[in-house]
């Protein structure tokens, strides 16, 4: 009768623990972000703006790793070996991680990521620096044709949208400008500030810290650029200038994701991650202000939006890429 009691205590426990596993409040540790690039690039800033204010909603601590190199490559495949458990988020850009899949389709494929919201929408733009004299883009066009080879053009990867764009307007022009690779938006600003290149190109906002170095050449976008109020729309001052040609528009998409596979198994761990960074991006004051405070963008799509705009810009992206 003992064993027999004993081991229904047994059971008992065994069944009640195991389910106490699985209704225990998340998350029980500290929650991990994956950034796929360097720390002072855009996608690192939009990163950690939320990392001291997310704490608040999960109760834990949010950490922040920074896994660079191949153009993003490195940073997703380490996102992708993480356990699906919601306990690791990755913070990336599109249409870079358009241009991994596309070198590298094995990696992954565009359904395997839940986008939890698309925080910063940063138009691309082009400048120059002031020192090379020039005051708009067809300025910039003369003087290229007129010296093949003698311009250069710092590039923070093949899949970062300015680049990218930049590289199809090169070609639409046919002009030879020598592209200066480096790891990062970071470290690209910093030596166009340095006066290492004469050209780059980024997303408006992360541009701003080179603001006063440079003269902006267009934008890659319709509409008003904040703060870079004389930037206009490339295609529109192509043809001012009389130039028959016309670039794809597109901007810097910086967001948060999950593996599909959170909202799957764990749905209300996904729900809890979504409420926590609606929360802190909505209506958690000190982020607000500090957002504002380092010019980093602070909107909530949330995840139907976020996730159907990311597929429109991987499909755009995709049929550049293809084209050229």
């Amino acid at each position: 009768m003992k064993k027999i009691s004993k081991l229904v205590l047994i059971v008992f426990f065994s069944f009640f623990g195991s389910i106490s596993q699985v209704f225990a409040d998340f998350p029980e540790k500290e929650i991990k972000v994956i950034v796929n690039y360097g720390a002072g690039g855009g996608v690192d800033r939009t990163a950690r703006s939320l990392q001291k204010f997310l704490p608040t909603e999960f109760g834990k601590t949010v950490v922040v790793e920074n896994h660079k190199g191949a153009g993003g490559k490195i940073g997703l495949k380490k996102f992708l070996a993480e356990p699906r458990d919601g306990y690791t988020i990755l913070t990336a850009f599109a249409p870079a991680t358009t241009y991994v899949k596309f070198k590298d389709p094995s990696i992954f494929n565009t359904e395997d990521l839940d986008i939890i919201n698309i925080q910063w929408i940063d138009p691309a733009i082009i400048i120059a620096r002031k020192d090379t004299g020039w005051k708009n883009i067809d300025d910039m066009i003369k003087a290229v044709k007129a010296n093949p080879g003698k311009y250069t053009f710092g590039s923070s990867g093949k899949g970062s949208v300015g680049p990218v764009l930049s590289r199809v307007l090169f070609k639409e022009l046919g002009l030879d400008i020598k592209i200066v690779p480096y790891k990062g938006g970071g470290k690209t600003r910093k030596a166009f500030i340095a006066g290492e290149v004469n050209m780059t190109a980024a997303g408006s906002g992360g541009a701003l810290k080179a603001k006063d170095q440079s003269v902006v050449l267009g934008a890659f976008m319709d509409g008003e650029v904040p703060g870079w109020e004389s930037a206009e729309p490339i295609n529109k001052l192509l043809k001012k200038y009389g130039y028959k040609v016309k670039v794809p528009y597109g901007g810097a998409y910086r967001f948060h994701a999950v593996h599909k596979d959170v909202k799957k198994n764990y749905p209300d761990r996904y729900k809890k991650i979504v409420n926590a960074y609606k929360k802190t991006t909505k209506s958690n004051k000190d982020f607000i202000t500090f957002a504002d405070k380092t010019k980093v963008g602070r909107e909530w799509l949330g995840p139907r939006k976020s996730n159907k705009l990311y597929r429109k810009i991987d499909k755009e992206f995709t049929e550049i890429m293809n084209n050229y």
